[in-house]
């Protein structure tokens, strides 16, 4: 876990899993742990015939969760910050036809952020949480053992002074390892699915969710050879590299290449389409857990779970970011983060321009 010394543990409990686990190794290791929900952002969906918050199925399941463990749990209310942190930069990406990424954001603006200052000044000696990731004493971020399963792409914009206090009891393990681990304990999430969907509104079809904030405007889709082939629904429901059965009729599958606002236009090419590789990729609004040092052999993540790439050359200035990589890199989408590594240790990164 990175530190020796027993002491206060604030740990996030999600309802998930990992955060679980995350809480019963804690105890197990004679730290005196209290469970936090973090209760982030409210959306009314029908569950069981119902309508009800979309968060109530979690907090029943860490309910349960710390009732088992015999530690107590407190609901922690982040939302508005939330709102004006995390969700209206997610509306302001998507109106200006970028791929946001709330989840980092939820992690430096809140996990990381409004959550760790609230529990240091409650008393609490250390944050946890339940990331595949970790730490050690100088705040160093490393990568999980599970290298299916590290989070460190999304981890890439908090801060050393939070790392430096905070335990990440479930980097060392592999998935199958934690999940024997809720067995053996009893966890009553041991089998839970991971969830899949947008941190904030859990299994909430991503297009559901666009539609409750914009309107969307039809227009063409055109091959980058300029021929028309059909009518895209609304230009911020795609994303470059999408996959989507563009023009039917037997064709090859298309991909979404580019956005063409001025002519609200959603231009589509085959899979390996020139138009959708670069080798250069430039990031702003940089944060740097440990700066990159002239000359060293770096990597890079574009995507969460993309194997690292090798970076042939890379210069900083002003907070910005610019890369050139050993080879062509597909479908690189502005929103998303260009994330830097060396030697298992993830520096930080930057939003993609």
């Amino acid at each position: 876990m990175g530190v020796a010394e027993k002491g206060t543990v604030y740990v996030g409990i999600s309802g998930g899993v990992d955060s679980a686990v995350s809480a019963y190794l804690l105890v197990q290791a004679g730290y005196s742990v209290v469970g936090i929900f973090m209760k982030n952002f409210t959306k009314m969906v029908m569950s069981n015939g119902e309508f009800s918050p979309c968060w109530t199925p979690e907090w029943h399941d860490a309910v349960r969760v710390a009732a088992h463990l015999g530690i107590p749990l407190q609901r922690w209310d982040f939302e508005e910050l939330y709102r004006s942190e995390v969700y209206d930069n997610f509306k302001q990406e998507y109106a200006a036809g970028r791929t946001p990424n709330p989840d980092v954001l939820c992690n430096s603006e809140i996990k990381f952020g409004a959550f760790f200052d609230a529990a240091i000044a409650a008393g609490a000696d250390y944050i946890a949480t339940g990331h595949y990731a970790q730490t050690n004493k100088s705040g160093d971020l490393l990568t999980a053992v599970d290298e299916e399963k590290d989070q460190t792409y999304f981890l890439n914009q908090i801060s050393r002074a939070a790392l430096c206090k905070t335990l990440f009891p479930i980097g060392h393990l592999t998935k199958a390892e934690v999940r024997d681990i809720a067995r053996a304990a009893g966890l009553s999430v041991a089998e839970k699915k991971d969830s899949t969907g947008i941190c904030f509104v859990g299994e909430v079809p991503l297009k559901e969710l666009l539609g409750d904030f914009m309107k969307p405007t039809p227009g063409k889709i055109v091959t980058t050879q300029g021929e028309v082939i059909g009518e895209h629904d609304g230009m911020f429901y795609y994303t470059i590299g999408q996959r989507h059965g563009f023009g039917g009729g037997g064709r090859a599958p298309l991909y979404v290449v580019s956005k063409n606002f001025e002519t609200n236009e959603l231009v589509v090419g085959a899979e390996n389409d020139p138009a959708l590789f670069s080798a250069t990729v430039v990031a702003s609004a940089c944060n740097w857990i440990s700066e990159p040092q002239i000359g060293e052999q770096l990597f890079a993540r574009f995507r969460h779970r993309q194997p690292l790439q090798a970076v042939l050359s890379w210069s900083i200035s002003d907070e910005r970011v610019i890369l050139n990589t050993a080879q062509p890199q597909r479908a690189i989408a502005p929103g998303q983060f260009a994330v830097l590594y060396r030697r298992g240790e993830c520096l930080g990164g930057g939003v993609i321009e």
